[in-house]
């Protein structure tokens, strides 16, 4: 591990976790799963590989719903908070919410490394304004 150093955690406490090294990339996507899951226009998640994300207490709070097919996101028991998913297609990967990272800090990623994905899907009446990349499909 790297000295690359970001936690973060659930609201209501009890699940922390360790980010050990920057993001891959950082994409904010607008699937309809993600904001249902979300209940926002977008959700915001940053790659990292899953050795690099370390559930460091209160894994026992944690469970996982299935949204679809390959496509696990672990969340708290208690408050809901959605911290993490694993996709099996990509097994090389771990998609964290930046959302939950502690007092606003910035998960750090490559130059040019964030864009917006499934904005086929995006609901109509949010305009991307900030000139990101835009994948239609993940």
């Amino acid at each position: 591990m790297t000295d690359f150093l970001r936690r973060g955690g659930c609201h209501c406490g009890p699940i922390r976790y360790s980010v050990h090294a920057p993001a891959q990339e950082l994409c904010h996507c607008h699937c309809s799963i993600c904001r249902r899951i979300h209940g926002a226009a977008f959700a915001s998640f940053a790659l990292v590989k899953p050795q690099a994300f370390v559930i460091e207490r209160g894994s026992d709070r944690l469970t996982r719903y299935d949204s679809s097919p390959g496509c696990s996101r672990y969340f708290c028991k208690r408050c809901g908070s959605h911290l993490y998913s694993d996709v099996a297609s990509l097994p090389d990967v771990r998609f964290y919410t930046i959302g939950t990272l502690d007092g606003g800090a910035h998960p750090a990623q490559p130059p040019g490394a964030e864009r917006h994905i499934c904005v086929a899907s995006k609901i109509p009446w949010w305009l991307i304004t900030d000139g990101l990349p835009q994948s239609p499909e993940t």
